[in-house]
Parts: structure tokens; C-alpha cells; sequence
């Protein structure tokens, strides 16, 4: 399988720079201690390839690049890497295919921390632990990230996967309408029943409602984490849909919809929250950095939008905030060369510092899992002056990743077609958890028996 190459990321003019730099060096020594000595042999930079499974100017891919950028810039001479397939993304089955044909790159970025786990169970890539266990600036690296981030990237004690952005969504409320109700932004904390209030001064139904509910998993799993409930034990081995919590938080989503009309249910118009017809929607760091989503509500910059998070429910014991989101980042694919493996995972461990998920953070306007980065005075002005972008970046520091059991989406299509029969009034909302709940656990016990 011949792959075509592009260019490269930043690291061959500096690779060569460097290279140079090290031979003139070399020369120089040469001639001090006699013209009848050679100099010594100067190594080369190590040649690495890299896929992306994100297209060119693509957000994720541009922060994933920014990363591999400045581990070339600031080491000059020891790798240069090309860009696979022409710049193009490329999708998991094309990675695996070259896994199987031998002939798989040296780096994959762009991915979630699922798809990470899924190669590491098919032996595709390395385990960073192991990989870089006598790395001490990893050590370090490693824990100035957060914690909760590392464990959802991890699979049974191994790291398949480097997170270098956060991703998740907000519940964003239209200033407009909020100011011509004379109702205040929701403050930190406020609860479910703080907004059904703001919905009941500012919405008029079916015209106007409150919030859209899509009836989909990933919707629900947003409001179940408001709720104080995680999808998963602390050990990450049970799914807990029919839990309690679980129950209730479906049955006051569906109640919204069918009962008060405060809530629209079905597919998502976005249009609904652009013309005023919905007064809150989820909104996430994309909403800040594409051309102006909203153009009724907000002029592209996130004014006019109130971002924050989602209401805390009834059975939320703490109230401190428990956020469900996913990691993008980079993995190091198993190869047959060892020189290889070591040079990427070099460059994998690379982006884990600081001040180099600042600038991740930058090029892609995602929050860093770098909690040093994440704090106010290091994100990226661009992130921090956008209301939104600002929010995410706060919002984030309590970021608990989906889970990343292989066959997770799997068992999401499950509950979502559930969901969808409970829209059309086919299942009770208890009745749609209770017979998702074993189909899933069926997956997650499979997928943590294979590995």
C-alpha cells in the first residue's frame, strides 16, 4: 500500500537547519584536533510519518499540527515529520487496514480517546506508561495533567493516547431574550427548578420554548452529569442507565416535552435558536470559532450568547460541577521499528507540557487538559476574551470523559433508538433505560474480557 506523501510539519527545515548546524559543528572540532582525523558521524533526524484523521484546516487537526510544529522548532535535528495521503483525512478503517498490511504510519492525531482504546485492544498502538517510564519530563508533564482526563484516556492501567484538547458542550442562553424578559443570566449552581422558572418568564410555547431535547444519548448523558450521575461506577466496569438518577433525569426531560411545552423534542433545528424560537441551546467551543452561527442572536463572537453550564438536578449530591466531554489527541502506532516508536512517542510526550497546549489551545480554540495551561492568566487571549470559548475553558477543569470503552458507540446506538421510541410514545422513559441498561453492559463486559 504506497502512501503519498506532502510535506513537511514544520520540522525538516529545522531538522536540516539543525543537521547542518551539527556538522559544521562537527568539522570545526575536526580541524582543532588534526586534519588527519574524521569528525565524528553526525546522526540523522529520525523520519516519522503522520496520519490525520482530521481534513486540512480542520480545528482538531490544526491543534494536533501546532503540537508537532513546535516539537520541531524546538528540536531541531532530531525528526522530521511528513504528512500522509496528501493532507487528507483518514478515517479508522484506512488505519487499520495499514496496521494489518504493515505499512501504518508512525503517528495518528485527531482522534477521541474510544477510537485510542479500540487500537490499543487490537494492538495497534503503544502504551505511553510503558513506553516513557524512565522519561522524566514526562513524569512531570503527565501530572500537570488532569487526572480525571488521564483516567478516561487510559484503558485498564495502560495510555493509549495523548489528550491535547477538550471538547463539551454548554448550555448557552439568548441575552436578547433574557433581557427583554427582565430575567438575569442563571448564576453558578442554579438548579433545574431555577430554570424552568427563567423558562416560564421568558418562553411562550410551542412558539417560544425554553430548550430543545433530541432524545439521543449524548443529550441525555449532558443532563445525567447535571444531575450528579456518571454513566459509569468508580471503576469503570458497570453502566448505570437504570439507575435511579437515571430515571429521573429522562422522565423531567420527557416531562418538558410532553407536559409543561416548555421543551421542543425530535431532531435539532438549529435554526429554532438562531430566529429566537428557543431561549437556551447547547452550545460548545465551535459555536465561538466558526463564521457567525447564530446571526439573529449573536454577531460571531459570543456576546450575545450567556454561557454555563448545565442546571444541577435534584440528585446532583455535591453540587460541584461533574462535566461529560471527550479528549482529541495524538496516539504512536505500533511498528516493527523501535527507533521509530521511540522518536514518536518523544513527540507524543512533547505535547503534554504546558506551554505547549498553550499554543494547541490557540490553533485549535479548545481548553487544554493541561491544568497548568487551563489557567486564566496561560490560555490563549483569543480564548480567553470569547465569552464562550472563556466558559468551555472554565467549564472544562471539571471534565469527566465519555467513556471509552471500545464499543461504547455501540452501545449508545442502542440506547438512542430507545430514546426515539420513547419520543414516539412506544416506552416509558423507565422502560427505555431498563432495557438498555443490559444490552450495553453486554459490550462493556466484552469489550473489558478482550483486554
Amino acid at each position: 500500500m504506497a502512501m503519498a506523501r506532502r510535506r513537511l510539519l514544520g520540522t525538516g527545515a529545522a531538522g536540516a537547519a539543525g543537521g547542518l548546524g551539527a556538522l559544521l559543528a562537527a568539522c570545526r572540532s575536526g580541524a582543532a584536533t588534526g586534519a588527519g582525523e574524521a569528525p565524528p558521524p553526525v546522526a540523522a533526524p529520525v523520519a516519522l510519518l503522520y496520519w490525520s484523521q482530521r481534513a486540512p484546516g480542520d480545528r482538531l487537526g490544526n491543534g494536533v499540527k501546532a503540537g508537532l510544529d513546535d516539537y520541531g522548532a524546538r528540536n531541531p535535528g532530531r525528526v522530521t515529520i511528513e504528512v500522509g495521503e496528501n493532507g487528507a483525512a483518514l478515517a479508522m478503517e484506512k488505519l487499520k487496514a495499514a496496521l494489518a498490511a504493515a505499512v501504518a504510519p508512525d503517528l495518528y492525531g485527531g482522534l477521541f480517546q474510544a477510537q485510542a482504546a479500540e487500537l490499543l485492544l487490537i494492538g495497534g498502538v503503544v502504551d505511553l506508561n510503558t513506553e516513557l517510564r524512565a522519561d522524566r519530563e514526562w513524569a512531570k508533564a503527565r501530572g500537570e495533567l488532569s487526572p480525571a482526563v488521564v483516567e478516561g484516556s487510559s484503558w485498564k492501567g495502560k495510555l493509549p493516547f495523548l489528550p491535547m484538547m477538550l471538547a463539551t458542550q454548554l448550555r448557552g442562553f439568548n441575552k436578547q431574550l433574557l433581557a427583554r424578559a427582565g430575567v438575569a443570566p442563571p448564576p453558578w449552581g442554579y438548579t433545574w427548578n431555577d430554570f424552568l422558572e427563567i423558562g416560564r418568564r421568558t418562553a411562550s410555547p410551542p412558539d417560544v420554548v425554553l430548550f430543545h431535547f433530541q432524545y439521543d444519548w449524548s443529550e441525555l448523558g449532558r443532563w445525567l452529569y447535571s444531575n450528579g450521575h456518571r454513566v459509569l461506577t468508580a471503576d469503570r466496569t458497570k453502566a448505570q442507565y437504570d439507575a435511579p438518577a437515571a430515571v429521573e433525569t429522562l422522565q423531567f426531560l420527557h416531562e418538558q416535552v410532553t407536559r409543561s411545552g416548555l421543551a421542543r423534542g425530535g431532531p435539532l433545528n438549529t435554526q429554532h435558536f438562531d430566529t429566537g424560537a428557543s431561549v437556551s441551546e447547547s452550545v460548545n467551543e465551535a459555536a465561538a470559532m466558526q463564521p457567525p452561527r447564530y446571526p439573529n442572536v449573536d454577531p460571531g463572537d459570543g456576546s450575545g450568547i450567556y454561557a454555563t453550564h448545565y442546571a444541577f438536578g435534584p440528585s446532583h449530591p455535591t453540587k460541584q460541577l461533574i462535566q461529560s466531554g471527550n479528549a482529541y489527541g495524538l496516539v504512536v502506532v505500533k511498528t516493527a521499528d523501535a527507533k521509530k516508536t521511540a522518536a514518536a512517542a518523544q513527540v507524543a510526550a512533547w505535547s503534554a507540557r504546558a506551554e505547549v497546549q498553550t499554543k494547541i489551545a490557540d490553533a485549535s480554540g479548545h481548553p487544554p487538559p493541561n491544568t497548568i495551561a487551563a489557567r486564566d492568566e496561560q490560555i490563549p487571549r483569543r480564548i480567553r476574551e470569547n465569552p464562550i470559548l472563556k466558559a468551555v475553558n472554565d467549564v472544562s477543569r471539571s471534565l469527566y470523559l465519555t467513556p471509552n470503552s471500545p464499543s461504547w458507540t455501540q452501545g449508545m446506538e442502542v440506547l438512542t433508538a430507545n430514546l426515539q421510541r420513547v419520543l414516539k410514545g412506544d416506552l416509558l422513559p423507565k422502560e427505555a433505560l431498563a432495557d438498555a441498561q443490559p444490552k450495553i453492559q453486554a459490550l462493556l463486559d466484552e469489550d473489558l474480557r478482550r483486554g
